[in-house]
């Protein structure tokens, strides 16, 4: 056999292969972690998470979650949205950070965008979750000082799939529970 057409039929056995195991047709990815207050001190947890989803950006702060960083991550999924509206964007934030991510969704409706995954570990007053949200999970602890909020649809969704999760350890310390974080990559990668 000539080796050009040896070339040709092992691009097209690569190719099926490619296409077969669903890489080539799964949908991009934007996945934003947000730390809470005083994150840059005592936020681990999120941290170790990035760890584990290398395309995943992260924000900590020195003080409270910063209104720059709130718009920078609402233009920058509006964007990677209307420029490929298969794109899945997730949304993780914890404790300030959760409350930002929830306000962060809320946006992205009235900008018209999908969200994908919203994950609030141990939020506070949270902005109602909106029908543009797939699904979403509420972490709460269940040590003292834990706030133990959940997220809740607004007003009108149904569609949106909602979880609650405990966590038996404190509120610092749920950023970096291994059942938090295998259920936050779990939803992310799943539909």
């Amino acid at each position: 056999m000539p080796f050009k057409r040896m070339v040709s039929i092992a691009a097209a056995v690569m190719l099926v292969a490619v296409l077969a195991s669903g890489e080539a047709l799964a949908a991009p990815k934007k996945v934003y972690l947000v730390n809470g207050l005083f994150s840059k001190a005592f936020g681990y947890g999120l941290t170790n998470l990035s760890k584990k989803i290398p395309y995943a950006r992260h924000f900590k702060f020195s003080g409270s979650v910063s209104q720059a960083a709130i718009n920078g991550i609402i233009k920058d999924a509006t964007n990677a949205y209307n420029n490929d509206p298969s794109t899945q964007i997730s949304l993780v934030g914890i404790s300030q950070g959760a409350n930002a991510v929830a306000s962060i969704a809320a946006q992205l409706a009235r900008n018209g965008v999908k969200v994908h995954y919203l994950a609030a570990i141990e939020g506070g007053n949270m902005a109602a979750v909106q029908d543009n949200v797939n699904k979403a999970d509420s972490f709460i602890c269940s040590n003292s000082g834990c706030s133990r909020r959940k997220l809740h649809r607004a007003g009108g969704n149904s569609s949106t799939r909602m979880g609650t999760l405990e966590l038996d350890t404190g509120h610092i310390d749920s950023g970096n529970h291994p059942n938090m974080h295998s259920r936050v990559i779990s939803q992310i990668n799943s539909g």
